[in-house]
């Protein structure tokens, strides 16, 4: 028979270092480097499949000329134009990013760095860091590999110059998931004021973009026999231009935009596309420039100058009535804060949707954003604040004449005063 001679106090160590041994070590770092590179190569997959298989399918269409590696090198030039990356197709230099895969590309940043915070727990400002630092550190890599792969047949791209154009996109996109998964975003901590301005800012802008959609859809409509004529000038290659045009509406969408604001957009060099100026060189054919006003508006059509000054008066009086609980000069910030957010907003667009198709004709293509900024930035700031001061008066006024009808039609019961008579009788 054995005799443990050990002390209990002994005995209570070894059990507990047996427990502190027994249990497994964090595996966080280790998480965090799958996560992100699961996360990172899905988003890349998910935005690069589709566009590799429209052109295989295009270039099957054209005969199955080429070799595989020009088609490749097609499928990622135009996965790199998504990122804002210029690409040079033989003699054509062409920088201006199809918004349509932009956006998509934010997107999916967004999910992977926030799939990878909440793969690790993240739930503070550390974590944040963790993630979209090596998410973007790993998607800078795969951007880094398609520039170079790129460069094939009649594609070149520059890596650093690609490094630079994706790098700032890649870093909002993921900040901004990675931030709102673990909870930490400054909106959540910002002024009441401060946070109700922007969010009108921006849907005043998204409601003139939603209005230069319309004007888009309504160019393409008016002029339907010209857009048809030009795509049946690619006869089987039709669908894929009609795809690049659709890749491209959003781009139209924000030009359309600073039409209705006043500034217009350049399509070339030397041109001007304003509603009471248009100066035209030749266009290619393609479908985007057969939808370009070749006229100046008419006169019962001019009304639509005065389009962002009436959305800022109207999204003024939404704000003054959703802040009751905001004094007038809050009321008054929040609009300027939300006039100003509106023109960044629309100055940023117009400068994420411009660039160049070309080096001599088209060098020059889209609005100029520091016009746009400041001339819408000054109708938003007349119409918000205007707005937001008019409806403030009536807004008091009116709670005013409440608060007297209040008064008036209350009759005010007086408590009676505590005795022994106020009891209920007891009997017993």
């Amino acid at each position: 028979m054995r005799i443990n001679d050990s002390t209990p106090r002994q005995r209570a160590t070894g059990r507990e270092t047996e427990a502190l041994a027994a249990r497994p070590r964090p595996k966080r770092p280790r998480a965090l480097l799958a996560s992100a590179l699961a996360t990172a190569v899905w988003c890349a997959t998910v935005v690069f499949t589709p566009i590799l298989v429209c052109v295989i399918l295009g270039w099957w269409q054209a005969g199955a000329e080429g070799p595989v590696s020009v088609v490749a090198a097609a499928a990622g030039v135009a996965w790199l134009s998504g990122h804002g990356v210029p690409v040079d197709i033989g003699p054509m230099h062409l920088s201006v990013p199809p918004l349509a895969i932009t956006v998509l590309v934010a997107w999916r940043l967004a999910k992977a760095a926030a799939g990878t915070t909440r793969a690790i727990g993240g739930r503070d400002a550390a974590a944040v860091r963790a993630a979209a630092g090596l998410v973007t550190i790993l998607y800078t890599g795969l951007v880094a590999a398609a520039a170079a792969l790129s460069a094939r047949g009649p594609f070149d791209v520059d890596v650093l110059p690609a490094l630079l154009h994706a790098v700032p996109l890649v870093v909002a996109a993921t900040a901004y998931g990675s931030a709102r998964e673990a909870g930490v975003l400054p909106w959540t901590t910002a002024s009441v004021w401060l946070r109700r301005g922007l969010r009108t800012g921006f849907i005043t802008a998204g409601a003139l973009l939603a209005f230069g959609a319309a004007a888009v859809g309504a160019a393409f409509a008016v002029r339907g026999p010209v857009v048809a004529d030009t795509l049946g000038l690619y006869g089987n290659a039709s669908w894929i231009v009609a795809l690049l045009t659709l890749v491209y509406l959003p781009n139209l969408a924000v030009w359309a935009a600073a039409y209705i604001a006043g500034p217009g957009f350049a399509v070339g060099a030397g041109t001007a596309v304003q509603t009471e100026l248009v100066e035209l060189g030749p266009l290619p054919a393609f479908p985007v420039f057969a939808a370009v006003p070749n006229a100046p508006l008419p006169d019962y059509a001019t009304v639509l100058v005065g389009l962002p000054l009436m959305l800022a008066a109207v999204f003024g009086v939404i704000l003054t009535y959703r802040s009751p609980d905001l004094r007038l000069p809050r009321v008054t910030t929040a609009s300027i804060v939300a006039a100003a957010g509106a023109a960044l907003t629309l100055g940023l667009l117009s400068f994420l949707s411009g660039g160049a198709a070309g080096r001599d004709l088209l060098a020059d293509l889209g609005p100029d954003p520091l016009a746009v900024a400041w001339i819408s930035g000054v109708q938003f700031l007349i119409g918000l604040v205007g707005a937001a001061l008019v409806a403030r008066l009536f807004a008091v006024h009116r709670r005013a004449a409440e608060a007297e009808l209040v008064r008036r039609d209350t009759v005010v019961i007086p408590e009676p005063a505590p005795g022994r008579d106020d009891g209920l009788p007891c009997h017993t």
